[in-house]
């Protein structure tokens, strides 16, 4: 096993691909044991392609034990407005990965954070987040003791195994054709209404600009609940999501969903979910994704009943006080 003491940090470079593709897949490997449901494919394109971006960023670093990489953290930004009013990073899936040779994968991971960070404040940086595997116990430990909270998951289905009965108390479920995308806006502003509310405190741009920008996303569909003559809930879906698993060719990901309180608690979602699961198999879709805020208990107890998360998303904020 690799030691702390053979351990020296370097800038993360285009040198450190092939290796740290290695290493990533590694990681891609062990969560799929844990969540079976992940799409089989060889990543090691997006994985590349990931990589090659994040080695132009300003903050990355390579774990080496001699010549041999056993570990990476990359940050990409920084982008002003970043989780509050300060200049803030991103590290996404596949900007990070820990070797199992090493000892202690979370001791490495909080070595690899403290030299990365160290030109954080420099930088006027006090905003970071991260994307790690959600079964990944060890490194997820070590973020949250470096002051990390978890704010967001990806949860995944394969469509093959996804039967739920259609418990709808008579609503009709069907899909909107692009002209009809505007009838949801009062639900739209319904779950803008509730992500700002505790305990999420989630702010949202100006509602009307963002609505009028998300309805004109070539790639969206918007299934729809009606029932009394009027629509009652909805959830769209796209064809990518934020991570590079849901490019998998036939993948699909839900991107937002919304239900009036009035219908709630009697199967209105689930039958609406059902109604998506079985168009999109018939169309041959094969997983179907989502992602949630952890920090909203109404969507993390509804998505959490039928799909099985493999991402978690890790934020920090840094004191913009702290003097260097």
């Amino acid at each position: 096993m690799i030691t702390a003491n053979k351990i020296t940090f370097e800038k993360f470079s285009e040198k450190h691909i092939d290796d740290a593709v290695r290493l990533a897949l590694a990681e891609l490997e062990a969560e799929r044991k844990h969540c079976p449901d992940l799409p089989c494919e060889d990543f090691s394109g997006h994985l590349t392609g990931i990589l090659h971006w994040l080695s132009g960023q300003p903050f990355g670093k390579a774990a080496m034990c001699g010549e041999k990489l056993v570990g990476y953290l990359i940050f990409a930004g920084p982008w002003d407005g970043f989780f509050g009013d300060v200049k803030g990073v991103f590290s996404p899936l596949g900007g990070s990965a820990f070797s199992y040779d090493y000892e202690n994968r979370g001791r490495l991971a909080s070595m690899l954070f403290a030299s990365v960070a160290e030109e954080f404040v420099e930088q006027n940086v006090f905003s970071c987040a991260l994307s790690r595997y959600a079964h990944d116990e060890a490194t997820a430990k070590s973020f949250v003791l470096n002051g990390f909270g978890i704010r967001c998951a990806d949860f995944v289905r394969e469509l093959s195994e996804f039967d739920l009965r259609n418990n709808s108390c008579g609503a009709v479920f069907r899909e909107f054709s692009t002209d009809e995308f505007r009838l949801v806006e009062q639900l739209q502003r319904g779950l803008h209404k509730h992500l700002a509310n505790a305990p999420v405190f989630f702010p949202g741009d100006d509602f009307d600009e963002w609505f009028g920008q998300w309805i004109k996303r070539d790639t969206m569909r918007i299934f729809a609940a009606e029932a009394d003559d009027r629509i009652i809930g909805f959830i769209s879906v796209d064809d990518t999501a934020e991570n590079f698993i849901t490019e998998h060719g036939a993948m699909k990901n839900i991107c937002g969903a919304y239900f009036d309180e009035n219908y709630r608690g009697n199967g209105i979602a689930q039958g609406l979910l059902a109604f998506i699961a079985d168009t999109l198999k018939a169309e041959g879709v094969t997983h179907l994704g989502v992602d949630c805020e952890t920090l909203n208990p109404t969507a993390l107890n509804f998505w959490g009943k039928y799909f099985d998360p493999y991402t978690y998303s890790f934020a920090r904020r840094i004191d913009e006080r702290i003097k260097m």
